[in-house]
């Protein structure tokens, strides 16, 4: 399937334009974005009929993601008007992504809408014409159905969100920020995690948690992880213009377990790799938990694929997984990286601290390697030195800084 297919596009329609007509074959769904739209009918050879008028939110042509047909009806914008348009397509592959229950119910919910649109005339000879494209129930809506309806505003929201992303990766909108990974004892770099931050042109710089979540429901999140390997590689020959010996620090990439749905990745970063002519022995890529759950042989293949490209893989959040123990031995990791949440309980109490040293003693029985993060006093790096952490990064060493900030640190 062409990817294209799969993403919702936005269209501005002109006061009086029409944006399909009764008879017309059913292709796309409609959701208004803004302005106002008109729904027309013929009579019978009586002239037509203005049988609903819709707004911002209200969704039209939806027959179109049912069944194939023709259209029953006739789509007007009444004022200028935008609107998000929706393919079988794009609905397919979301619904993929719910719950088999959520999926079932939902599909359920929409046969049920179906139905409650068949018009009956005042002599009650059923027409048995469906109403979809009337774009809303004429009768008292599904008690369920009607739930959606206040959601409407929310999924406005995340549908713009969804074009302001993709407008993002066209311009380069997203920029990697740098964190000094450091060896604890002597705090010399030693490498640097890349981190993303949104410079939106109106709403300044936009946190990861903001948009990340988003990106992976909507499956744009491998495309920004790409641009960030991409970035990572352009900047590891400025790093090690930067430093002089043979001791050249890494960079480090996150990569969503989205990516792990996809047995093209391996392929994909190894394109990046030898386009950018970088050595991967440079390049570290995490990965969280969440890259294991579901298909966790396909997932062992693939970081079988990436370690043969040469990167090495660090165990992102470690601990904070319930099943992370049993990943140090089924999976191709170099290393791990200790959540903050453990860094920050092991100031309070021993019993914290204990774990962090447990953690650091099995993964040195795996003959991994451990980096330490959240690090944010002095405390912290002394206890966490105490019982055998090497690496680690944090606030105390440095915030993340920008590629020329990170590059002068290395002078």
């Amino acid at each position: 399937m062409d990817p294209q297919s799969l993403h919702v596009k936005r269209k501005i329609f002109k006061a009086g334009e029409q944006i399909f007509a009764e008879g017309d074959i059913r292709d796309h769904a409609y959701i208004l974005e803004e302005g106002s739209v008109d729904i027309i009918r013929a009579l019978n050879g009586k002239g037509e009929t203005r049988v609903a008028t819709l707004n911002a939110g209200d969704l039209f042509g939806e027959m179109a993601l049912m069944e194939p047909g023709l259209r029953s009806a006739t789509a007007i914008a009444k004022n200028k008007c935008i609107a998000f348009i929706i393919s079988s397509s794009v609905l397919e592959d979301r619904l993929q992504g719910l719950d088999p229950v959520v999926t079932s119910l939902f599909s359920m919910l929409i046969e049920r809408y179906r139905f409650s649109r068949i018009e009956k005339d005042h002599n009650d000879e059923i027409m048995g014409r469906v109403m979809g494209d009337a774009g809303k129930a004429f009768h008292s809506p599904n008690a369920a159905l009607s739930q959606f309806a206040s959601r409407k505003t929310d999924a406005l929201k995340e549908l713009a969100l969804e074009q302001e992303i993709r407008r993002a990766l066209d311009n380069c909108d997203f920029k990697p920020y740098l964190q000094p990974i450091v060896s604890l004892t002597d705090q010399k770099i030693i490498g640097f995690e890349t981190l993303i931050r949104w410079h939106h042109k109106t709403r300044g710089v936009i946190m990861p948690d903001d948009f990340i979540p988003i990106a992976e429901r909507m499956n744009l999140i491998q495309a920004i992880d790409r641009k960030m390997l991409e970035m990572a590689c352009d900047i590891i020959p400025k790093m090690h213009k930067a430093v002089e010996g043979a001791d050249k620090p890494f960079i480090s990439v996150n990569l969503s377990g989205v990516n792990f749905e996809d047995n093209s990745m391996v392929m994909g970063i190894g394109e990046v790799l030898k386009n950018a002519n970088v050595d991967p022995k440079h390049i570290k890529l995490e990965i969280t938990e969440s890259a294991f759950i579901g298909n966790a042989d396909n997932a062992a293949k693939i970081l079988d694929g990436l370690k043969e490209l040469g990167v090495s893989i660090a165990l992102d959040d470690f601990g904070v997984g319930y099943s992370s123990l049993g990943y140090l031995h089924r999976f191709a990791i170099d290393g791990i990286k200790i959540d903050k949440s453990f860094t920050h309980r092991a100031r309070d109490n021993k019993k914290g601290m204990d774990i962090v040293a447990a953690i650091i003693g099995l993964a040195k029985t795996f003959d991994l390697g451990v980096i330490a993060e959240g690090i944010e006093t002095q405390d912290d790096m002394d206890k966490l030195t105490q019982i055998g952490c090497v690496e680690g990064q944090g606030y105390l060493f440095s915030k993340p800084l920008t590629v020329d900030e990170a590059l002068k640190t290395l002078h």
